[in-house]
């Protein structure tokens, strides 16, 4: 039987679009790219989200990528939580499966930057069972520890549970420890799947 419902949170229950808000504060194409590769596309990006430093160490990490752009960058990551927005069904969905009995839980990679600026946008936050976001353990999916802490944190079952992410490597993780998976492509795929999967068992 399945009680626990897990969401990823970016892509799955909010946008994020680095790439269009640059393009909304006027930086070109070219710019753009070295930005990604000193930021956004940098394994600085999943280190930040594993929480291993403050912002402001990030900050000038990134911005040693590329030194032309600091003023780009800096008011970029200052402003970071304009390339993510709440998802117009996230509401919806949550609130359907809590009335359905199931309990819902949040694991994301996200960094302490990020949050600080969007924890207003993620209004589901409160109607959570439990929230582990990866920057507060020092793990991040796909590594396999991330899932058993959320598991033993919130006394879950793996076998009782179904996570849902956009990347099938974070599946994969999830699927390692014994947790069912569905990778998200749209809303209404996952949720067809999701109530498939929930029918089946």
């Amino acid at each position: 039987m399945i009680r626990n419902i897990i969401f990823d949170v970016g892509k799955v229950l909010v946008s994020y679009e680095p790439d269009a808000y640059m393009q909304r504060l006027g930086i070109s194409k070219e710019k753009q790219k070295k930005i990604n590769e000193a930021m956004f596309q940098n394994k600085l990006w999943d280190t930040s989200d594993q929480g291993l430093g403050t912002p402001d160490e990030f900050l000038q990490k990134f911005i040693a990528g590329a030194p032309e752009l600091a003023d780009e960058i800096t008011k970029i990551h200052k402003t970071v939580g304009n390339t993510v927005e709440l998802f117009p069904y996230a509401m919806e969905w949550i609130l359907d499966l809590k009335a359905r009995g199931y309990h819902v839980y949040i694991l994301s990679n996200y960094s302490e930057n990020m949050l600080d600026q969007t924890k207003d946008k993620l209004k589901f936050l409160p109607l959570m069972d439990g929230v582990v976001f990866s920057y507060k353990i020092k793990k991040i999916k796909p590594d396999p520890e991330i899932y058993e802490y959320l598991c033993d944190e919130y006394w879950l079952e793996p076998e009782e549970s179904v996570f849902i992410d956009d990347r099938p490597v974070n599946i994969k993780g999830a699927e390692t420890c014994g947790i069912h998976g569905i990778v998200f492509r749209s809303y209404e795929q996952a949720k067809k799947e999701l109530d498939e999967f929930l029918k089946e068992f």
